[in-house]
C-alpha cells in the first residue's frame, strides 16, 4: 500500500500485498485502538491525521557522569542512561522539555535545502524548543514528497506551519533506532515504540536532568550517612569492648592484689588456720613512742631531715625516722612483723619473748614423749 498519515512509523511502502498481510494490518490496528495511548499532547497539523505509533525522544546532557558506565557506547548510552524524555507521532507539533537540545544537521527554505548547511557532528537548538515529525524530505530541489524517511523539524513556531512547509532546521531519520552524539558533547536518543505495550522506550526517563541530579545528590548523601553510621556503629562497639577489657583486667589486678595480700598474711586457699596476729598502730606507738631527735638525721621514707622539733621514732637498731613517716610505711599493707626499712632488722615486741619460749618448750617436751615412746617400743622387742 502507499504510505500515508495513518502509516505506521516502522513500515516501508509497498505496492503489492497479499490478504494475509493485509488481515494482519487490520488486526494490529484493531488492537492498537483496544489499547491506552500513552499520554502526549496531540496535536497535529492542519490537513494531517496522528500516527497510532510514535518515537520516543531522549536527551541525555553533556555530563558525562550520567553515562560513564554505558557498557555499550554510543548505543548503551541511548537506551538505559538516565534522560528527560517526550514522545512524538508523525506530523504532531508538540514543545519539547525545556531541558532537551534537539540536535539538527541543516537548514531548508521552503523545502529547498540550504547550501553548505549539513551539520556533521549535528548541532543543538535551545531548549524548549517546538518540534514536528514529518515525511516531507527537502532536498535541493525542493520537498520530496510521499517519502518513507522520517524528518525532524526543531524551533518551528507555534502551530509548526513554518516546518511544515518546508522552512526550519531538521534532521533525517534513517536508521532507527538512532543514538547522534551532537558537536557540543551531548547525547540525543530517538527510538521507536509501536504502541503496544511491547517495548520500552522510556528506561530511566525524568522529568528534567536536574531532578535526576538532586536525586543522584540526595542518594549520595544517604550512602554517607549509612557510611558514618556503620562506622560510628563500629566505633561505639569498639569502645565498649575495650570499656570491657580494662574493667575485666582492673578485677583481675585487684583480685591478684587481694591473694597477694592474703599469702603475706600467711592464709593459704582453703586452709582453716587462723589468722596471724596483725601489728596495728596503737601497738607501734606503744613501743616506739615519739621522741626528738638531736643528731638531724635523715627519714629515709620522706627524704627529708628530722628537725629538732620534729617528732620522731627511734627503732631498736638506733635509726630514726619522722613518726607519722614510720607508722605509714609499717601500716599501709597487714604486717605480723616489723622489720627496720634501713637495715632491716627485726623489731621485736613485748610478749614475743614468752610466745617463743612457750613454742621451744612445746617442741622439747613433744620430742621427749617421741624418745620414751621409741624406748619403750624398743624394751618390748627385747623381751
Amino acid at each position: 500500500f502507499v504510505p500515508s498519515e495513518h502509516t505506521v512509523l516502522a513500515m516501508a511502502p509497498s505496492t503489492r500485498q497479499s490478504s494475509v498481510t493485509r488481515l494482519f494490518a487490520a488486526a494490529c490496528t484493531l488492537q492498537w485502538l483496544q489499547r491506552a495511548v500513552i499520554t502526549v499532547s496531540a496535536e497535529a497539523v492542519s490537513g494531517k491525521h496522528l500516527s497510532k505509533d510514535y518515537l520516543t525522544l531522549r536527551y541525555h546532557g553533556l555530563d558525562s557522569g550520567r553515562f560513564g558506565s554505558a557498557s555499550n557506547h554510543p548505543f548503551g548510552v541511548c537506551h538505559s542512561s538516565p534522560a528527560t524524555c517526550m514522545d512524538l507521532k508523525l506530523w504532531e507539533c508538540k514543545h519539547s522539555p525545556g531541558d532537551m537540545r534537539v540536535p539538527y544537521t541543516s537548514y531548508a527554505q521552503l523545502g529547498v535545502l540550504g547550501s553548505g548547511s549539513i551539520h556533521n557532528p549535528p548541532y543543538e537548538n535551545m531548549g524548549g524548543s517546538r518540534l514536528l515529525l514529518a515525511r516531507d524530505v527537502p532536498s535541493p530541489q525542493g520537498f520530496l514528497q510521499g517519502s518513507s524517511q522520517l524528518v525532524l523539524w526543531s524551533g518551528c513556531n507555534a502551530s509548526c506551519e513554518d516546518c511544515t512547509n518546508g522552512t526550519g532546521r531538521f534532521v533525517l531519520l534513517q536508521q532507527l533506532p538512532k543514538c547522534i552524539a551532537t558537536a557540543p558533547g551531548g547525547f540525543f536518543g530517538i527510538m521507536y515504540n509501536d504502541n503496544l505495550g511491547q517495548l520500552n522506550t522510556h528506561e530511566n526517563c525524568w522529568d528534567s536532568l536536574e531532578s535526576f541530579d538532586l536525586e543522584t545528590e540526595k542518594h549520595v548523601r544517604v550512602q554517607l550517612l549509612l557510611k558514618y553510621c556503620v562506622f560510628g556503629s563500629v566505633a561505639v562497639v569498639s569502645c565498649a569492648l575495650l570499656t570491657l577489657v580494662l574493667v575485666w583486667y582492673r578485677c583481675h589486678l585487684t583480685r591478684r592484689r587481694e591473694r597477694r595480700r592474703r599469702d603475706l598474711l600467711g592464709v593459704s586457699a582453703g586452709s582453716g588456720a587462723p589468722l596471724p596476729r596483725t601489728i596495728g598502730k596503737a601497738t607501734i606507738e606503744e613501743h616506739f613512742p615519739v621522741t626528738h631527735s638531736q643528731e638531724g638525721n635523715q627519714c629515709v621514707v620522706c627524704l627529708l631531715n628530722i628537725e629538732e622539733h620534729d617528732g620522731c621514732r627511734r627503732l631498736q637498731c638506733g635509726h630514726e625516722f619522722h613518726a607519722d613517716c614510720i607508722i605509714e610505711w609499717w601500716t599501709h599493707e597487714p604486717r605480723a612483723g616489723l622489720e627496720c626499712p634501713i637495715c632491716k632488722h627485726k623489731q621485736r615486741l613485748r610478749g614475743e619473748d614468752s610466745e617463743d619460749l612457750q613454742e621451744t618448750g612445746d617442741a622439747s617436751n613433744n620430742a621427749a614423749a617421741q624418745g620414751h615412746s621409741e624406748a619403750e617400743a624398743i624394751v618390748r622387742e627385747a623381751i
